[in-house]
């Protein structure tokens, strides 16, 4: 994934590594000497655009989204400042342990190959689709029949809609703002087909009985933050940060606003971000 512009700033730098960790520092002389001489006072977070709605840019290049809004709030816990990185997706690991970055906050999912690269947390949310329609509808009972449905309701710029567009190419289908929209559209028969995030899907047929979840599970994904090699203290203290955050409904916040077209709190998380690296540009310049 390929950043389409980025702040001309400290605060998001556009990395290239050609190479893992070959004369890293000439690649931030110019705007940090944080490789040689790290900043105690500052979590340095990378992430890989665009992959909305977990990280994507903003009007001005400010990475916005899901994911940065989470080392936001983990570097917040943590008492330090956070840097926002933006690289490529395929140097994201490296440079952990290149020690350009603290942490990856970038929807990693855990695989072998990568446990010999760096080292992970728990996992901050596990997110799939569900099939949901009228319990009479006998039509459509999983992902091969969804094309048969005469319009599939689903949240726009959500994984369920990318799915169903990039993964499955279907045509048939109606776009909604958020998640009360779609049910809107559901319970008035705009729509015979919601797909959408699995625990809004469980929510709905528990209050609306006379519709059906029909498939559950479809393009399941669990994600982590990565931390360079071995550094299991750092994961450590993440980890007992997603613990709070679980139990306070910060992620559960998070998922609202990113998963399930919360707008308003969407709005509300992206202003801090946008407000945060807009202020780093800011105070870089006056230095200058």
């Amino acid at each position: 994934m390929t950043p389409k512009r980025f702040l001309a700033a400290a605060l998001i730098l556009s990395v290239t590594l050609l190479c893992a960790c070959a004369e890293p520092a000439g690649l931030f002389d110019s705007d940090s000497k944080s490789l040689t001489e790290p900043d105690m006072s500052v979590l340095r977070i990378a992430s890989a655009p665009e992959n909305e709605p977990f990280v994507y840019t903003g009007r001005d290049g400010e990475l916005l989204g899901f994911d940065p809004a989470l080392g936001m709030l983990i570097a917040d816990s943590m008492g330090l400042k956070p840097v926002f990185y933006s690289m490529n997706e395929d140097t994201l690991l490296n440079s952990l342990n290149c020690g350009m970055a603290d942490i990856v906050v970038s929807a990693v999912e855990i695989s072998d190959e990568l446990r010999r690269i760096a080292d992970f947390t728990k996992s901050y949310i596990t997110i799939d689709s569900s099939i949901v329609t009228n319990g009479s509808n006998q039509d459509v009972r999983d992902t091969g029949s969804l094309s048969s449905a005469r319009c599939v309701g689903v949240v726009y710029g959500t994984m369920s809609y990318r799915y169903l567009t990039a993964e499955l190419g279907l045509t048939n289908i109606g776009e909604y703002r958020g998640t009360n929209e779609l049910i809107g559209a559901m319970l008035r028969g705009d729509i015979d087909v919601m797909f959408c995030d699995s625990r809004d899907a469980a929510a709905f047929t528990a209050e609306y009985p006379l519709f059906a979840v029909r498939q559950s599970g479809v393009d399941r994904h669990s994600f982590s933050v990565a931390v360079a090699d071995g550094n299991s203290q750092m994961a450590r203290r993440i980890n007992a940060i997603i613990e709070k955050f679980k139990s306070d409904d910060t992620l559960l916040n998070l998922r609202r606003a990113y998963i399930n077209g919360a707008d308003e709190l969407k709005s509300d998380f992206n202003s801090r971000l946008a407000d945060l690296q807009r202020d780093a540009v800011a105070a870089k310049d006056e230095v200058r």
